[in-house]
């Protein structure tokens, strides 16, 4: 019998690139393949193949129930491993709509971030039989166990920058390379304050300017600005032309960097997570009275927090007190992230149990036929429709199979697995396979 086929959709390289190929990895061992692609790809597939895992990125009520009953139609199984799952506003309304009903009457189980997330949706659903709490395998890898994967991208960093304070910013929706207008277009329906998160994100982007000119001329450092992958860079580039000690730099994951700065400064944004999962104490820097019902909070509570240009400034200048209890700020970890549990393990028990009750099913594999519409679908989109796609391929830079073999690679070398086959069927979308040779070698 074939082996279950996995469908993962990537959208953003620079957050999941990694961690997804560590799991197309993981499962290839465990003896699943695994497709890897962009979302019209493993869309195209999910229409094509029969009995196979789909794991969400994501649920958006009326845009996900047509694919949700695709998958269902082609007997798939749906799981959900969401990549907004924690961070949300104060009333908590990103996490009510994305794990609402109707996600549930769709899906066959949801990985769930944390505890404090199984809380709050098994009030408002009222079941839970189909959430298991594992974490996220994204913040899985950010452990000291794996640092291994960034080392050598740490190295190149330190070397071309120096000593340096990074900038993580995420106006996305008050500075994005779209206009306000496809903000307006595109959230409106999943945001009613949209027009004042526009409002706000503009002053928060002002703020930051600010800041930054200010610690260009205070600090003697390089300051590294690293924008939201929606974000319009030319604005920055713009506002900072004249400072030789500011790049704006938007490469690769942020992981590398996070590790390779000296402080690592945020406004209300996933990377405070991040730095904190790294060991490393996050700064976050917002505008004074700021609105609070527009803030992501769980950012702020593992950050050391300022409102005022000069206090973080002097802050950075002067020798800094480490020796900080981060007790509480480690319970919002492990309550929202299950920092305390090993995700990997917790997905991978799961998804075997679930391969082995559909592996006597009849697995229908990619044909010639879908190869060539794949490809073909690929071409017609570079050539004819370009400008629709460049959001998209900017969302995807460095997916690719140097990227991906790189780190399949890194994996294999530090010994965390045994080499796989990997296909490419286009630029954006890949097969990952145990290698059996060994296997039939043994045999023979």
């Amino acid at each position: 019998m074939s082996p279950i086929n996995i469908l993962i959709p990537l959208e953003t390289s620079s957050r999941e690139l990694l961690y997804k190929v560590y799991l197309c990895n993981l499962l290839s061992q465990a003896g699943f393949s695994c497709y890897l692609g962009s979302k019209s790809n493993i869309y195209a597939l999910a229409k094509k193949l029969e009995n196979y895992v789909y794991l969400d990125k994501g649920y958006h009520a009326g845009v996900s129930e047509k694919l949700y009953k695709q998958i269902k139609k082609n007997n798939g199984v749906i799981v959900n491993l969401d990549e907004e799952g924690a961070v949300d506003f104060v009333d908590n309304s990103t996490l009510n709509k994305r794990y609402g009903r109707g996600l549930f009457d769709h899906i066959d189980i949801a990985f769930l971030w944390g505890a404090a997330q199984y809380k709050l949706i098994k009030e408002q659903i009222g079941q839970s039989s189909k959430m298991a709490i594992t974490g996220h395998p994204r913040f899985e890898l950010l452990k000291p166990r794996y640092h291994y994967l960034y080392r050598q991208a740490v190295h190149e960093i330190r070397k071309n920058y120096g000593a340096f304070i990074l900038v993580n910013t995420n106006m996305g929706f008050g500075n994005n390379m779209k206009g306000d207008h496809f903000v307006f277009d595109n959230y409106v329906e999943r945001f009613k304050n949209i027009e004042k998160i526009i409002a706000f994100d503009k002053l928060k982007y002002s703020a930051f300017v600010e800041l930054v000119i200010e610690l260009s001329r205070r600090v003697s450092k390089k300051i590294i600005v690293r924008p939201h992958p929606e974000e319009d860079l030319r604005r920055y580039e713009e506002d900072f032309k004249d400072m030789d000690n500011i790049q704006v730099i938007y490469s690769g994951s942020v992981v590398p960097w996070l590790l390779a700065a000296d402080d690592v400064i945020h406004p209300d944004c996933t990377t405070a997570i991040e730095t904190s999962f790294l060991g490393k104490l996050p700064i976050s820097f917002m505008p004074k009275n700021y609105p609070t019902d527009i803030v992501t909070k769980i950012p702020l509570e593992v950050s050391l927090k300022f409102t005022d240009t000069h206090s973080i400034v002097d802050y950075l200048m002067n020798e800094k007190n480490e020796s900080e209890d981060r007790t509480e700020k480690h319970q919002v970890l492990n309550d929202y992230f299950s920092y305390d549990r090993s995700s990997i393990d917790l997905i991978l028990k799961i998804l075997k149990d679930i391969g082995a009750r559909h592996s006597k099913k009849k697995i229908k594999e990619i044909g010639w036929h879908s190869v060539l519409y794949l490809k073909f679908k690929e071409i017609y989109n570079f050539v004819f429709r370009s400008k629709d796609f460049y959001f998209v391929r900017k969302k995807l830079q460095g997916f690719n199979k140097e990227s991906i073999e790189v780190i399949n690679e890194t994996l294999v070398s530090f010994g965390d697995f045994d080499k796989l086959n990997l296909l490419k069927y286009n630029n954006y979308l890949y097969m990952f396979k145990k290698d059996t040779s060994d296997d039939l070698r043994k045999k023979n």
